[in-house]
């Protein structure tokens, strides 16, 4: 499959946007080809979104890929789910506390800190399903969506902070971050789910690869060159930015790894289903009738009634014919219990030779007719 070929521009242009990230750090501003650490920044960016064209071309161009896919059992995928479960869980009661201990109401803040502790019991989950294989992912379409909407309210913070400060000091890379991962997140939960769409999957691909590109190089930078060793809980932002670019990146490789192509997958919806199902058995009205098309006792040819039934008890019986034709009375045990019996006429005048007679009568009437031709 064609989107395959995105992995092949990915990793030398996913290299090279660490290192000009990384750069800001490690060279003096100038000292590396006269570049400031701004336009260092504006390069990282550019490749960042270089990435997210080669992926959008590559995946376009994919006829033969499935629509749906059914995730596998994937290991580092769930280690990663926990790990992000963990950060996640004490981000949120972190910055919960902080908010109402601070006595100013921050809706968007306290709405961050609770979307944080409710992507973390979706991550659970998620690492669970990655452990067991589990396919099953309807039964959690509404809370799979509860990272992307966190990563959707943390990129709207970032917007509010760029009000109050210049633009060039304002981290427009943490901004890239959420936005890709905010795609990235939303297009997968709709994948789970097996919502009837026709780009879901081929979108968390084309979001997904930029979205490392974009998460791991600046998750790195804060943690080399901004720890703070005072406040541990203030490094848990960064380090939820790199265990969330390694777990796409554990996705990405599972979909290149195990996605099938359209040809090899069978849909089969609700509609069909019921259909299939109901070859054996169709409720109609609370009652369970059978479809058989035709009733097996209805299926019988003209003819078989006289030789399949017995005739023993009707009306009439088959005789044989015997040879003996000077008989012309039958024997009166043959007749008993009919209807009809041949009762001999007492008053018979007609003389004893009758027959005789008869037989000379017709030789006579032939001789005659011989002599008159």
């Amino acid at each position: 499959m064609k989107f395959k070929l995105t992995w092949i521009p990915f990793v030398p242009l996913a290299l090279i946007a660490c290192f000009c990230k990384l750069a800001q750090g490690l060279f003096p501003e100038g000292a590396l080809f006269g570049l400031s650490a701004l336009m260092l920044d504006y390069i990282y960016m550019g490749i960042t979104a270089l990435i997210f064209i080669f992926a959008l071309i590559f995946t376009l161009i994919d006829k033969k890929m499935a629509r749906y896919y059914s995730p596998v059992r994937n290991i580092p995928a769930g280690l990663l789910a926990i790990l992000l479960t963990l950060s996640l869980a004490g981000d949120g009661a972190d910055t919960l506390i902080r908010v109402f201990g601070a006595g100013q109401i921050n809706v968007l803040s306290i709405l961050d800190g609770v979307l944080s502790l409710l992507s973390a019991v979706v991550f659970v989950v998620l690492g669970f399903h990655h452990f067991l294989g589990n396919r099953n992912g309807k039964r959690f379409v509404l809370m799979n969506v509860m990272p992307a909407l966190m990563c959707g309210v943390r990129m709207i913070l970032c917007f509010v902070q760029f009000t109050t400060i210049s633009i060039r000091l304002a981290d427009v890379s943490s901004l890239i971050c959420y936005i890709f991962a905010t795609l990235f997140f939303f297009n997968y939960a709709v994948a789970l789910s097996l919502t009837k769409t026709k780009s879901a999957l081929k979108n968390t691909i084309i979001f997904g690869f930029p979205a490392v590109a974009a998460l791991l190089p600046y998750a790195l930078y804060r943690l080399m060159f901004y720890i703070d060793s005072q406040n541990i809980l203030a490094n848990i932002r960064p380090l939820e930015m790199f265990f969330m670019g390694l777990y796409i990146f554990a996705i990405l490789m599972e979909l290149s790894c195990f996605m099938r192509d359209k040809d090899s997958v069978t849909i089969i919806d609700e509609d069909d289903a019921a259909q299939a199902q109901g070859d054996v058995n169709v409720r109609s009205d609370d009652f369970i009738t059978g479809t058989t098309k035709e009733d097996e006792t209805d299926r019988h040819d003209d003819s078989s009634y006289l030789t399949t039934q017995d005739t023993s008890d009707f009306l009439y019986q088959e005789m044989k014919q015997e040879d003996n034709s000077d008989r012309l009375t039958p024997d009166s045990s043959e007749v008993d219990g009919y209807l009809t019996e041949i009762v001999e006429e007492d008053g018979d005048d007609r003389p004893k030779d009758y027959e005789k007679r008869l037989d000379e009568i017709d030789k006579l009437i032939l001789e005659i007719s011989e002599k008159s031709n």
